[in-house]
């Protein structure tokens, strides 16, 4: 079985000309979205305040997994600031970010799967790193953790050390 078949080809391609014609792109994670909507006692809401603020002026592109908004929804309903109100409120305001957000082809899949035992991480956070990889892109978290883990993979940025222009 050729597992590239498997593929939507016209669904890749839309996103690589997409990319291809955006500025410069990253891809974000969830860690890096709570601090839109959850200030108190989160670091570097300055700085994702301004990744927000730069796609939104289409100085960047922003990228995610769909997973993105699952994690997103979920952090923000276990939040006790947060009652079903703001967390709906917050998934309305990131659906208008217009965050492009890619369902799991296959091939990222596999990265995903690769990164999950070459780095010990979970599925979850390598499926970031597998479409960063996958679109040639860099990736973006505010996990110092998950940082630590897989900073040597070269395509990924700690939060607080993104430069904003």
């Amino acid at each position: 079985m050729e597992y590239q078949k498997l593929e939507n080809g016209e669904k890749q391609d839309k996103l690589k000309f997409l990319i291809k014609e955006s500025p410069k792109t990253y891809v974000i994670d969830a860690s890096v979205c709570i601090k839109w909507f959850s200030f108190e006692n989160e670091d570097d809401v300055n700085i994702a305040s301004s990744l927000r603020v730069q796609h939104m002026n289409r100085n960047i592109f922003l990228v995610a997994p769909d997973i993105l908004v699952y994690e997103v929804t979920n952090a923000l309903a276990y939040n006790p600031l947060f009652n079903k109100d703001k967390v709906n409120m917050a998934i309305l305001s990131l659906y208008e970010m217009d965050i492009k957000l890619v369902e799991p082809y296959i091939g990222i899949l596999f990265e995903s799967s690769k990164l999950h035992f070459s780095q010990n991480i979970t599925i979850y956070d390598s499926i970031y790193i597998a479409l960063a990889k996958y679109i040639n892109a860099q990736y973006i978290t505010a996990d110092k953790k998950l940082f630590e883990k897989v900073k040597d993979l070269g395509n990924i940025i700690l939060l607080e050390n993104y430069n904003v222009f």
